[in-house]
């Protein structure tokens, strides 16, 4: 009685996973992932980061000093780099706008890292010499597909909105 028991058990085990399983309902075309898994709700001592938020960029560069010459040297003209981020899409244009120097960005900058936005935006100021030509020396950057501005580059850095 027991052993026929265990077998009604184990029948109805894998009679249940037959039936609710994807395969089982794959020809009836009324299944799909997303209506099983609607309720879905996770688990709220579960951080959704493998990582702390703060931390979420690779620290290995953390020590070192960068500078804009170490891209310069690069390429055997500064232009050779800025034409590099026009054809990558991280810069569009360089132009004035109320006799101010604007950068428009294209979408591939938003792309880049924070440091990486830092630095493009660093390594123009240095080929240009925008802060170095008066104390107020700055440039705007502007989003290429809205015209808004997004952030200006001056002698604090770079400071996004």
């Amino acid at each position: 009685m027991m052993r026929l028991h265990n077998h009604l058990i184990l029948f109805v085990f894998s009679f249940s996973l037959i039936v609710g399983s994807p395969l089982a309902h794959a020809g009836s075309g009324n299944w799909s992932w997303s209506k099983q898994h609607d309720n879905y709700m996770p688990m709220r001592h579960q951080s959704p980061y493998l990582e702390y938020e703060k931390h979420l960029q690779i620290p290995q560069w953390d020590h070192e000093q960068w500078v804009a010459e170490d891209w310069l040297s690069q390429k055997a003209h500064p232009m050779d780099l800025v034409d590099g981020w026009y054809k990558a899409n991280i810069i569009k244009e360089q132009t004035f706008e109320d006799d101010r120097p604007v950068m428009v960005v294209g979408p591939n900058f938003y792309h880049l890292s924070g440091y990486d936005k830092r630095r493009v935006a660093h390594t123009i100021d240095v080929i240009y010499g925008v802060t170095a030509q008066k104390e107020t020396g700055s440039f705007y950057l502007i989003d290429w597909k809205t015209k808004h501005e997004i952030g200006v580059f001056d002698k604090y850095g770079l400071r996004l909105h």
